[in-house]
């Protein structure tokens, strides 16, 4: 049987006060499944926050539970919406490198 390649599709949010989804599929042993994250009125290094802005967000956050763990909205809020670039693409490809994995983005 042809295992299917992990795949993550990047979507807006449906919660009132959420900013965007990631829905994860075929990933090893468990149901696909989706996360909501980042503040719908909250602004992030995407945004152009400044250098100072993103390594206070991610000093407050370090010890967060779930803070490391691709199955939080914390992970995606830190990879995606204050990694390590303003482009939320170039952030894309970095964190589709890391998981191994596809990252459609719908937004």
């Amino acid at each position: 049987m042809d295992k299917q390649k992990k795949l993550i599709i990047l979507q807006k949010s449906n919660k009132k006060d959420k900013r965007f989804k990631v829905s994860m599929k075929n990933f090893d042993n468990m149901k696909d499944h989706s996360h909501d994250f980042g503040s719908k009125t909250g602004k992030t290094y995407v945004d152009n926050r400044t250098d100072k802005e993103r390594l206070a967000f991610l000093a407050r956050h370090k010890s967060d539970k779930n803070f490391n763990n691709i199955h939080s909205g914390i992970y995606y809020s830190k990879n995606l919406l204050w990694g390590t670039s303003k482009d939320l693409n170039k952030n894309i490809k970095e964190l589709e490198k890391k998981l191994n994995t596809k990252i459609i983005n719908k937004i």
